[in-house]
């Protein structure tokens, strides 16, 4: 049972069903008018979010422009949000692997940010492609972290959280085989659900229960759970766990000598498979109305069935190559546009650098031309002025080029950015003081008028003759 990822996508994706269209238009022309700053990087992102579950491939592109851009201006919320939205988008096209990367990327980035939603939400997600990809106890690791922390956050965030981290830990035990410590997450969350009274929560979570009972062989409380579940979840918003739902019916059925109910109910689940194009959910139960027909020595039907099951596992095998390709040629387009991007900062680090490297030719020629100026009739107030201004130069020019390294040193903290600037500020002013006034009072020397700098003019004698 793929319990809370769909539950994730039907919610969010019915909650923006109604008005997605004008949404995409509206900020498809915002788009247009944006520049490359931070409000771009939000129009990139919202309009992602519309895309990321009916075109997938749409919505990596935009994600991954709003990513690219949000890290060359350093706007982590942006960053953030962009990756979030290129993991769902990776997650519906079937690349888990890359969804889990770009999720703990985004855990990284909200371990240093002070909120506890954003964190938990990550851990989270993390812990449901941990569950997709097989590996279980990784995934219990990063889920119980993630009840932890909307634990000791409580309010809004336990609110909002804890019905899906608790779901995933059910889900979690149940694909282990550990069935009672799932029943006891999936209880848990069927009251946080019947606190909530949401019909979709209601039935993931009858669902979840019935499917542990089953495999405790108590078809009884199974049956009576998988109709409760089957009553929420018969309302066409989510017609694949409705097909997981009818067809665990037929399996109880089948194991209370109900033939005909089981055929009904397996019948419901293959034909909503096949109108939504479930294949994985028609090929369940094609293969089990085939056995089942088997055992009813009806072999007609059988054999009809066990045909429908082989062809469908050729599609599906076709289904994952082209879904393959899909992942590499979207892998291959991310890396090109990383490329691109890479060109990009290049070039406005060269021009950086171009600035510096003139800064850098400035700052001496400037103090050259003090020094040529002081040698003509000038006033000593102007050749002050322009020391204070030498002195600016070399400052912020130091400031610019020892600014990364002192923000990598003290982490981005401003205080001990703060000291260590002005601490080279402290040996720079005294320094320059020094300096000032040997060199005013080596221009100055034996001037003729106080106040100004300049030659000493030549005394001319006049000879008188007798």
């Amino acid at each position: 049972m793929r319990y809370l990822l769909v539950l994730f996508i039907a919610v969010s994706f019915t909650s923006t069903i109604v008005a997605q269209g004008s949404k995409i238009d509206s900020l498809s022309h915002l788009l247009i008018k944006e520049k490359a700053d931070t409000n771009r990087v939000t129009v990139l992102w919202r309009l992602a979010e519309q895309y990321q579950f009916f075109k997938p491939d749409t919505a990596l592109q935009l994600a991954q422009q709003a990513l690219l851009l949000a890290q060359r201006i350093q706007y982590t919320e942006g960053e953030s949000r962009s990756l979030a939205i290129l993991a769902t988008a990776q997650y519906m096209i079937g690349n888990y692997p890359s969804a889990l990367n770009n999720y703990m990327q985004k855990l990284k980035i909200e371990e240093k940010r002070n909120s506890p939603r954003n964190y938990a939400s990550a851990l989270n997600n993390i812990g449901l492609m941990y569950i997709l990809l097989g590996e279980y106890n990784n995934a219990l690791d990063y889920l119980y972290r993630a009840d932890s922390t909307i634990e000791t956050a409580g309010d809004a965030a336990k609110a909002e959280l804890k019905y899906n981290i608790t779901g995933n830990i059910g889900e979690a035990y149940y694909r282990m085989n550990k069935a009672d410590s799932a029943k006891q997450y999936f209880t848990i969350a069927l009251s946080l659900a019947e606190q909530s009274k949401d019909s979709f929560s209601l039935g993931a979570s009858l669902l979840g229960i019935a499917n542990v009972l089953q495999a405790q062989q108590q078809y009884a409380d199974a049956l009576q759970h998988y109709l409760q579940a089957f009553h929420f979840l018969n309302n066409g918003l989510n017609n694949e766990m409705l097909c997981e739902a009818t067809l665990g019916m037929a399996k109880v059925y089948d194991e209370q000598q109900q033939p005909d109910s089981a055929a009904y109910y397996a019948l419901k689940s293959f034909n909503t498979a096949a109108h939504d194009h479930f294949l994985s959910r028609q090929l369940d139960a094609a293969s089990f109305l085939s056995t089942h027909y088997k055992k009813k020595q009806l072999f007609d039907s059988a054999f009809f069935y066990l045909e429908q099951a082989s062809a469908l596992q050729d599609s599906i095998k076709g289904q994952d190559k082209t879904r393959e390709a899909t992942i590499i040629s979207n892998n291959e387009q991310m890396r090109q546009a990383e490329l691109a991007e890479q060109k990009i900062r290049d070039k406005e680090a060269r021009f950086q650098q171009l600035q510096m490297l003139g800064i850098a030719i400035f700052i001496p020629l400037f103090f050259l031309l003090t020094l040529v100026i002081s040698r003509i009739r000038i006033h000593v107030l102007i050749i002050k002025f322009m020391g204070i201004i030498s002195l600016l130069l070399v400052f912020e020019f130091l400031t610019l080029l020892l600014h990364p390294a002192v923000a990598e040193l003290t982490h981005h903290v401003p205080i001990l950015e703060l000291l260590i600037f002005v601490c080279i500020a402290a040996v720079l002013i005294p320094l320059h003081h020094r300096l000032e006034h040997l060199l005013i009072e080596k221009i100055t020397k034996g001037k003729h008028r106080p106040g100004t700098t300049g030659l000493k003019p030549k005394t001319i004698k006049l000879k008188i003759k007798k």
